[in-house]
């Protein structure tokens, strides 16, 4: 198949969509499929692989940094829309998407959509959140998903979600995968040679965007407890974002700066090295769809301890590779002070955690989308067929009434 990945994050940005999209194109790629992936155009970034398509796009949002495809009627676009795709795949739902969405109704052939991201929980990147408003992205995200053949949701959550918003097209649960392999048997030695952070400490460990919704904050308050009970402890910190200088702030007040370390980005082919000098995975974000980094943790062996959120229900099992707790300060230090103190318990969760990550493994998601995208290939076929033959039969039956009129004709001539 020629199947079109048309999203609106891609390299270089970083984030559970990008993983997303990068993952599942090289997997499908391996079953023997063609995959074009379309994203907005990054000024000075230059691909590394066949079959990318960059549109002219314009900065939407400062941080995180978000472009917006514009749809000119230049050379990339025109040679999209030459390209015969079998399906088009739309990743998050901007620019790119929609051009996506309206080379397949152009086409005749069918659209997917994976809602990715819960945008209501976000308006506070969108101007301030002043003229962006919770209920204009539902009502959009309504429309667009009204517009798809077909949705996919990561959680069961975003599936309730949309349903919400009032969204009648059909939803299946097809949570993003991970390439398991890349997490395992990682030589050890990067993180701890990079922060100097000696043998006997214990790490703990948070990747990703450092935004207020992602409640960092929270673990760095939660830190000083831990900290204060085991104090071989260390808590890393990689990503970027707005609340960055604010967190480093907090943790000067609390007195954590020699014991926090703020890394900022880092490659995500370092990332797997990174996961392999932690302990423990900590983990505070409410507004995820499905919380990739989660998943990594896993595959990487480590037990997670995560703010109780009904994304992680069927991820996170309590006693067994982690734990989801209250969001209240004493009771997570306490979680992870119980993992990290009791090896028998680490042991124990540490190989649980491995055994998780598999049932979320990239090939399995692939071959979901495979049979999916078969399924309605071949339906969009038969509809097409259907509605040439009532063409067909309206057309003979207007021929039969004529013939019929032009006999009965003759007929009182006679």
């Amino acid at each position: 198949m020629k199947i079109g990945f048309f999203t609106d994050s891609y390299l270089p940005m970083r984030d559970g969509v990008t993983t997303s999209v990068e993952t599942c194109a090289r997997a499908l790629e391996q079953r023997g499929h063609e995959i074009y992936i379309i994203a907005p155009r990054q000024p000075g970034y230059k691909d590394k692989r066949k079959n990318i398509y960059r549109l002219t796009s314009i900065k939407f949002v400062n941080t995180p940094e978000v472009r917006w495809a514009l749809q000119l009627p230049e050379k990339s676009l025109l040679q999209v829309f030459k390209i015969d795709f079998n399906i088009i795949h739309g990743h998050s739902g901007g620019g790119v998407t929609l051009i996506g969405l309206q080379i397949a109704r152009a086409k005749g052939i069918p659209y997917v959509g994976t809602y990715h991201t819960l945008f209501s929980h976000y308006t506070h990147y969108f101007f301030n959140g002043k003229i962006i408003r919770p209920r204009m992205i539902e009502l959009t995200s309504k429309f667009i998903g009204n517009l798809c053949d077909y949705l996919i949701a990561p959680t069961e959550r975003v599936k309730k979600e949309l349903i919400s918003y009032g969204v009648t097209k059909p939803i299946n649960v097809l949570p993003n995968g991970i390439d398991v392999e890349n997490y395992k048997n990682v030589e050890k030695g990067f993180l701890r040679k990079k922060t100097k952070i000696s043998h006997d400490k214990k790490i703990l460990l948070y990747i990703g965007r450092l935004g207020k919704e992602k409640s960092v904050d929270f673990l760095i308050q939660t830190f000083k407890l831990i900290h204060e009970h085991h104090h071989n402890t260390a808590l890393v910190i990689v990503g970027d974002g707005p609340e960055k200088q604010n967190l480093k702030n907090i943790a000067e007040t609390l007195h954590l700066n020699g014991d926090v370390y703020f890394l900022g980005e880092i490659a995500h082919i370092t990332i797997p090295k990174v996961y392999a000098d932690a302990d423990v995975f900590v983990f505070a974000s409410q507004t995820e769809t499905q919380g990739m980094v989660i998943l990594e943790a896993f595959a990487s062996g480590l037990p997670v301890v995560a703010v109780d959120d009904d994304v992680f229900k069927n991820v996170i099992e309590s006693n067994k590779n982690g734990y989801l707790v209250k969001k209240d300060t004493g009771e997570f230090a306490k979680k992870v002070l119980h993992i990290i103190t009791n090896k028998i318990i680490y042991k124990k969760f540490s190989h649980q955690a491995s055994q998780s990550a598999s049932k979320f493994s990239v090939e399995t998601t692939a071959f979901y989308l495979e049979k999916l995208y078969e399924k309605l290939i071949e339906e969009k076929e038969k509809n097409l067929k259907m509605k040439k033959i009532q063409r067909i039969s309206v057309r003979q039956f207007k021929q039969f009434v004529s013939r019929v009129k032009d006999e009965l004709t003759n007929l009182f001539e006679i």
